[in-house]
C-alpha cells in the first residue's frame, strides 16, 4: 500500500545519491571538450535562466556548464564532497584521498546570521493545489514526503524532490473541513480534526480511513485545536474552560483530562513528550509532568496578556511564545524555573496575532507566522535572535500564511497560504531532507 510505496521513494532516493557519489570519482566540473560545444538556451524554456542577458542565444559548452553549476549551488547549496576533492593535504595530495573525515561526517555548521541563502523552487503542490486554505502542512518524519490539508475537506501527500513534487495519494473527507492534521505513530498515521465533535484517522500502511465519532464521556463541540505528543503516546484537544484532553492515541480513547486556569489555546511538548507547555487566556505558560500528569511549574510570559502559540526547540534551549499583539518572546531553559523570567529577546517583527511558531529541527530557526495579515511571516535566526534581513522580503509572494513546517532535515521550508497553494523555498545551508 502506499505506506510501503513512501518508503520504497526514499530508499530509491538514497540509491539516487550513492549512484551521483560514485560519479563524482571523475572530473567534477571539467571537460576539455566543452568549449568545442555549442548549447541553444533559448528554445528550452528551462535554459533560459542561464543566460546573462536577453541577447544570448547560444553558450559554448564550457560556459554552459559553468553556469549550470552556479545554478546548482545556487538551490542546493555547494556539495560537501566537491570541497573535499579540491581541497590538498600536507603532502599536495588531494584531501578527498587523504582523509574521508569530511565526507562522512554529519554535523551541519553552525548558521550564519544576517542573510539566509532561500531560494523558491517548484510549489509542493502544484500537482493538486488546494481548493480552499491551507491549513496543515507538514513533512513525513522519514520519508521525502509532505502531508497537506485544509478546508477542501481533502489531505494529499507529495513525494517532495524540489523538481517534479508528484502527487502520492488524494483522501477526500466528505464531513471534515480540515483544520488540524499531524503525522504520528512514526509516520505509519495521519489524525484529522476540524469544527467537529469527531475526528479522523488515516491508515497509510493499509490506506484506511477511520472515524473517531465522539471522545467517551466528553461533549465538546469542536475538536479543531489538536496536538500529538512526539512520542506518538497521546493525542491532545484543547476544550472548553482551560481542559486539556489527553486522548491515548494506540486506543483513540480518552485517558485523562487536565484543567488549567483561563482557556486553552496553545499546546507543545519537550523531552521527548514527557513535558508538555501550555498557554492561553491568562497569559501564563504552563509546564506538565506527563509522566505523572499534574502541573509540575507555572510561568507569566512577560508582557503577554493572550497567548496564542508555543513552541519548544529540539535541541530544549529555546521555548518561544507567541502573543495575540504579535509579539513572541524568546525564552531560555530558566523559564523552566522562575515564575517571571525575563526572555532573552522579544522579537516584534510582526504586528498581528502569532497563529504558528515551529522550530528548525536544527534548533537554529525559528520560523513565526500571523494568518490575519498579508505575508507576515519571519525566520529568527539563533541563537543570536535576529530576525534576517533579506527573506522573506515584501516582494515575496507568500499571501495570507495560514501553515508552515521545516523538512525533517531542515533544507526545505514549506508555506502553505490562503490561495491553496503550498510553496517550497530551499535553504541552502541544509541537505534537502
Amino acid at each position: 500500500m502506499l505506506g510501503a510505496d513512501l518508503y520504497s521513494a526514499a530508499s530509491a532516493a538514497a540509491d539516487s545519491d550513492g549512484d551521483d557519489a560514485a560519479a563524482a570519482a571523475g572530473p567534477a566540473w571539467v571537460d576539455d571538450d566543452d568549449a568545442g560545444l555549442s548549447v541553444d538556451v533559448v528554445s528550452k524554456p528551462r535554459a533560459r535562466k542561464l543566460r546573462a542577458d536577453e541577447a544570448e542565444k547560444a553558450l559554448k559548452g564550457n560556459v554552459y556548464a559553468s553556469r549550470l553549476k552556479t545554478q546548482f549551488e545556487k538551490v542546493h547549496g555547494r556539495p560537501m564532497w566537491a570541497d573535499a576533492a579540491e581541497a590538498v593535504d600536507e603532502d599536495g595530495q588531494p584531501g578527498v584521498l587523504a582523509t574521508t573525515g569530511k565526507l562522512l561526517g554529519s554535523s551541519v555548521d553552525r548558521l550564519p546570521q544576517g542573510k539566509l541563502q532561500c531560494v523558491r523552487v517548484r510549489d509542493a503542490n502544484h500537482a493538486a493545489v488546494s481548493q480552499a486554505v491551507v491549513q496543515a502542512t507538514k513533512f513525513h518524519p522519514g520519508a521525502s514526503v509532505m502531508m497537506t490539508a485544509g478546508l477542501d475537506k481533502t489531505l494529499r501527500l507529495f513525494q517532495v524532490d524540489g523538481k517534479e513534487n508528484a502527487l502520492l495519494q488524494s483522501v477526500h473527507i466528505s464531513d471534515l473541513p480540515i483544520i488540524s492534521a499531524h503525522f504520528c505513530q512514526g509516520g505509519n498515521e495521519i489524525v484529522m480534526s476540524g469544527r467537529r465533535k469527531f475526528f479522523y484517522t488515516y491508515d497509510l500502511q493499509e490506506g484506511k480511513v477511520r472515524k473517531i465519532h465522539e471522545i467517551q464521556g466528553r461533549k465538546e463541540r469542536s475538536l479543531e485545536n489538536m496536538f500529538v505528543s512526539p512520542d506518538s503516546k497521546y493525542v491532545v484537544f484543547t476544550g472548553e474552560s482551560g481542559s486539556l484532553i489527553m486522548v491515548s492515541n494506540k486506543t483513540k480513547q480518552w485517558v485523562n483530562t487536565l484543567k488549567m486556569n483561563g482557556s486553552a489555546r496553545a499546546v507543545t511538548f519537550m523531552d521527548d513528550g514527557q513535558k508538555m507547555l501550555t498557554s492561553g487566556s491568562d497569559g501564563k505558560v504552563y509546564v506538565w509532568d506527563l509522566r505523572m500528569n499534574k502541573c509540575m511549574h507555572v510561568f507569566t510570559d512577560e508582557g503577554c496578556v493572550k497567548s496564542t502559540s508555543l513552541a519548544v526547540s529540539a535541541n530544549g534551549d529555546y521555548i518561544a511564545c507567541g502573543s495575540d499583539s504579535g509579539v513572541v518572546n524568546v525564552y531560555d531553559q530558566s523559564c523552566l524555573t522562575k515564575t517571571s523570567p525575563k526572555p532573552i529577546k522579544a522579537v516584534m517583527n510582526l504586528t498581528t496575532e502569532i497563529s504558528h511558531l515551529e522550530f528548525h529541527p536544527k534548533s537554529q530557526i525559528l520560523g513565526m507566522a500571523s494568518r490575519n495579515k498579508k505575508e507576515s511571516f519571519r525566520m529568527v535566526h539563533l541563537p543570536s535572535t535576529t530576525v534576517f534581513s533579506n527573506w522573506p522580503t515584501a516582494g515575496t509572494p507568500l499571501g495570507y500564511v495560514n501553515s508552515f513546517g521545516f523538512s525533517p532535515g531542515g533544507g526545505y521550508t514549506a508555506i502553505g497560504n490562503d490561495k491553496g497553494k503550498v510553496l517550497l523555498y530551499r535553504v541552502s545551508h541544509y541537505p534537502e531532507m
